[in-house]
């Protein structure tokens, strides 16, 4: 199948004067992940030092074993998100366990996290996890399908948490206001946007390359998997048309799993001893999701995550410290999952190399 090898890399002949661009490109990217980590992580060490690591670790240490709550949500996100990318695959080839795509969930979650190019990476290392199941042409259109759809949601969840803001608490300063303004045009657009790319299967990629394509702009590795990526996009584009009990049950979906984050905010608040009301956790969800998307390009978003949720909670009559300390909560609880996906990207390495050594004796 043509589509089998659409994620696989291309292994350049020697001699080739595209190893040595490859090579240049590869460095630059790990010098532009490291530059991003560590200004994140200076970032981080200045908020700690501004608030005291003494008032952050005694507001942290109040959770005590709601700790164990705050992570059962946070894993409870991941079986959901799980359940959803199941669904998005096509029904012929839904003939595995649901526990693989569990796995490939959190595998692909901990490269997420690690990794300057976030879901990018993340979501491609999810389909080749799932590639022992599944091809992976389809393994790619399932989890770009369940994407499009959470960030769907997503936007939905921010303009609501936009409104909800501005009725409670007003817009404040000028400075609030316009940021509020652009979040709004931002999310309207991007949601239009992915509406009329489903409506009307409009294929994105497809087109962009053939623009670049036409101005010999376009890069050679891409040139060659075009037709790998129309397919791609036809088949996620197909979602829609063809399977429509599925494409709503993968969005209601991704609706309750934003409710789980609400949740996970609202026990937090309150195990760190804070005042906490619904509609308020609501509004944090939903303005850490602006924060998450705009910095995914710095790793685990370390360091703006922390000050975000600071500016957040401030913005909301509390304190920058409390809003520290509720990142870092919910931050244990990312670091727990994200072990779990560690574990299951070292035992499937380990179980291709157990098999690649079986074929060489």
């Amino acid at each position: 199948m043509r589509s089998e090898n659409l994620l696989q890399s291309e292994i350049p002949a020697v001699g080739d004067p595209e190893t040595g661009r490859k090579s240049n490109k590869t460095k630059i990217l790990i010098w532009v992940h490291g530059v991003t980590f560590v200004c994140g992580l200076a970032l981080l060490a200045i908020v700690i030092y501004e608030i005291g690591y003494q008032n952050i670790l005694d507001s942290v240490s109040k959770v005590g074993w709601g700790f164990l709550a705050i992570f059962g949500l946070n894993f409870s996100r991941h079986l959901s998100r799980a359940a959803s990318l199941y669904l998005a695959i096509k029904p012929e080839h839904r003939t595995f366990k649901y526990r693989s795509v569990v796995a490939a969930r959190f595998g692909g979650e901990a490269v997420n996290l690690f990794s300057f190019a976030g879901p990018f990476l993340g979501d491609a290392t999810k389909a080749v996890l799932l590639r022992k199941n599944l091809p992976l042409t389809h393994g790619a259109s399932a989890v770009i399908s369940d994407n499009i759809l959470y960030y769907m949601s997503v936007i939905l969840v921010i303009l609501a948490g936009v409104a909800a803001l501005v009725v409670i608490f007003g817009t404040g300063a000028a400075v609030v206001s316009n940021a509020l303004i652009f979040i709004v045009v931002f999310a309207l657009l991007g949601f239009t946007g992915l509406i009329l790319a489903i409506k009307y299967r409009i294929t994105p990629v497809s087109f962009l390359l053939k623009f670049l394509a036409n101005r010999g702009w376009a890069p050679g590795f891409l040139l060659k998997k075009q037709h790998n990526i129309l397919d791609v996009e036809n088949n996620v584009f197909q979602f829609y048309h063809d399977r429509r009990a599925d494409f709503f049950k993968v969005f209601g979906i991704s609706l309750s799993v934003h409710a789980l984050s609400v949740a996970e905010v609202f026990l937090a608040l309150k195990f760190l001893g804070f005042s906490a009301y619904v509609s308020t956790a609501f509004i944090i969800e939903s303005l850490t999701k602006v924060i998450n998307v705009a910095f995914s390009f710095i790793p685990g978003t370390i360091g703006v995550y922390e000050g975000g949720n600071g500016i957040i909670l401030q913005m909301l009559g509390y304190t920058v410290g409390t809003g520290v300390a509720l990142a870092f909560v919910r931050r244990g609880a990312i670091l727990l999952s994200t072990s779990i996906g560690m574990v299951v990207l070292l035992w499937r390495a380990a179980e291709r190399g157990a098999k690649q050594i079986t074929k060489n004796n």
